[in-house]
């Protein structure tokens, strides 16, 4: 099934259905699409990592507080686990991203040469992965242990009540968020934001059913300010990489001459395009906005409750 909570079962019985598909998904993208496509797969499997955890996040306070902690901290874990191969891959699609948003080829200044270490790099963390302690087989091992357990799950609330309390936090989280990003200007602060946005995307794909066409419109909003926001923390990432390389990839002085100019660039008018966004994604109050989102909930689940009793 999708990605979204269903009023033909109780919130608990969608969290662990969610839940485990998610980590079905991830399982499925190591242990067979890896071999063929390694840094698709990879990438596939940390979104599916991250859906689960926002899912979490979501009905953090109706989840035993150590439960939650230990659940969403190992998954955390396990993405972690993935990054280098997905950053290396990443490095490489922000370098032809950059120069593509200037009309530059890689042949230009010899970035091609940087763009063939990138690839070579992301070849070694691939290659570790197999190898290594922390390998697939390992990996895939730890997120049955996972599936497992929260299989089990259980809520101490149920209906609208396990979600809303943490819908208005995630909310506020946001817009502290997103104030905190423009007042302080780092690319840490940037990132602290991205998170919360793509936790409120992944909210609202799994409340997407309560009005199609309200919600189909806001998480495309919401999806195009993750993106945006992804696509800056990409730049940062590839420049701090940049700035401070590991001993395989050698960084030459007209690589930085031509390159920190057009980072510093983009990430501005990212910025620019974020704030935008944010300002209207994020200008209800936390608690109204929540109980605008309970107003579409309450018909949803009472028509879906009498359609059960009719039949």
């Amino acid at each position: 099934m999708a990605y979204k909570f269903s009023a033909d079962s109780t919130v608990e019985a969608s969290v662990r259905r969610i839940l485990g598909e998610q980590l079905d998904k991830a399982i499925q993208q190591l242990s067979e699409a890896f071999e063929q496509t390694p840094g698709e797969a990879v990438h596939n499997a940390r979104k599916h990592l991250k859906k689960g955890r926002s899912l979490l996040r979501l009905v953090r306070r109706s989840i035993d507080k150590d439960t939650y902690r230990r659940e969403k901290n190992r998954l955390r874990d396990l993405g972690r686990s993935l990054s280098l191969a997905r950053d290396s891959e990443v490095y490489q699609q922000t370098l032809r991203d950059l120069l593509d948003a200037y009309g530059l080829e890689l042949g230009t200044k010899g970035v091609s040469t940087l763009q063939e270490r990138l690839s070579d790099l992301h070849q070694i963390h691939l290659k570790e992965l197999t190898e290594s302690d922390a390998s697939i087989a390992v990996i895939i091992s730890d997120l049955k242990d996972s599936r497992a357990r929260l299989s089990q799950l259980t809520l101490k609330k149920n209906g609208w009540k396990a979600i809303s309390t943490n819908l208005t936090k995630l909310y506020s989280q946001g817009q502290e968020r997103y104030r905190t990003a423009y007042d302080d200007g780092s690319d840490d602060a940037f990132h602290d934001w991205r998170k919360r946005v793509k936790d409120l995307w992944h909210t609202t794909c799994l409340l997407k059913p309560l009005w199609p066409t309200v919600m189909d419109a806001f998480e495309s909003e919401i999806h195009q300010l993750a993106q945006i926001l992804g696509d800056g923390h990409d730049i940062a990432a590839l420049r701090s990489f940049l700035l401070d390389p590991p001993a395989e990839v050698a960084i030459e002085e007209v690589h930085m001459q031509v390159l920190l100019p057009l980072m510093q660039h983009r990430q501005h008018r990212l910025h620019q395009q974020a704030n935008e966004l944010g300002h209207k994604l994020y200008c209800e109050e936390p608690a109204a906005f929540t109980h605008r989102i309970a107003c579409y909930w309450q018909p949803w689940f009472a028509a879906a409750s009498s359609s059960r009793a009719e039949s």
